[in-house]
């Protein structure tokens, strides 16, 4: 047992020490075990394995050519605007009435055709969709995916520690307590989706890459204002509001930056 913990240990002190990078859009020291280019790879897998569960199901998806060319300008335009602009940024339209939309690492982006339905939409001209993608891109930017995974690693570890220790000791089923235990602790309570202050990043950041892309940023208060009102009585599983929930806290936070925003706009 001793060696076998000697040995996590080593793997935890490399994982602290080696994952220290630099935020592509703050410009400070923050952890990231993962590359850029592991961004793109997580991402794209992910991206495409859901696409294809997605059609398994007899999802459509992409079959309105218009719109995904309409999504692909916008999401072309905000991500050259952005921090990274050369990743490789891609959107698939996903045609069901669920009002979302999200972005995978590296650049994947999917978007939910609920989100401009006349009655359940939750945007209503080109310059809220546009503060939609946005979001999404401030997110792919500031690695807020990669980050969180790295966050959870410490924690996995020590379940292992608690899995292994518990085999030398032959209790399994308290090795197999501890590692879900450990997991469903992190991963279901400090991770979920993204945290306030991801959203709030994101908010923020993406406000501004939509103003320098040319699209005017009061969309963006418009569509948390819209949000807060038709949040009542709406399923949090199947709709926007479970990975970006509104509330009075996020609006006033882009109220402040909208004057901000606003120069950027009226300059381009």
């Amino acid at each position: 047992m001793k060696k076998n913990l000697q040995f996590v240990g080593l793997i935890f002190s490399a994982v602290l020490v080696g994952c220290s990078t630099i935020d592509p859009v703050t410009g400070l020291q923050t952890r990231n075990m993962y590359s850029l280019d592991q961004d793109v790879g997580i991402g794209s897998k992910v991206y495409d394995q859901t696409l294809e569960e997605m059609r398994a199901r007899g999802v459509p998806i992409n079959e309105d050519r218009a719109r995904v060319a309409q999504l692909q300008g916008m999401v072309n335009r905000i991500s050259a605007a952005s921090d990274l602009p050369d990743l490789p940024y891609e959107v698939s339209l996903i045609q069901t009435n669920i009002v979302n939309a999200m972005a995978a690492p590296g650049g994947k982006i999917m978007v939910y055709e609920g989100l401009w339905d006349p009655e359940k939409g939750l945007t209503k001209d080109d310059d809220e969709i546009a503060a939609v993608i946005a979001h999404e891109i401030a997110h792919v930017n500031a690695r807020h995916s990669t980050e969180a995974m790295t966050r959870s690693l410490p924690v996995n570890i020590l379940a292992t520690v608690g899995v292994i220790a518990a085999k030398d000791t032959d209790y399994e089923q308290f090795a197999q307590i501890v590692a879900a235990g450990g997991l469903f602790l992190y991963n279901g309570i400090w991770m979920t989706r993204y945290s306030r202050e991801n959203e709030m990043e994101a908010d923020a950041v993406g406000m501004m890459y939509m103003a320098k892309a040319g699209y005017d940023p009061r969309a963006a208060i418009r569509i948390w204002e819209r949000a807060s009102q038709q949040r009542t009585g709406e399923d949090p599983a199947a709709s926007i509001f479970s990975t970006h929930p509104p509330d009075a806290a996020r609006l006033a936070a882009l109220r402040a930056r909208l004057p901000e925003a606003l120069r950027i706009y009226q300059h381009q």
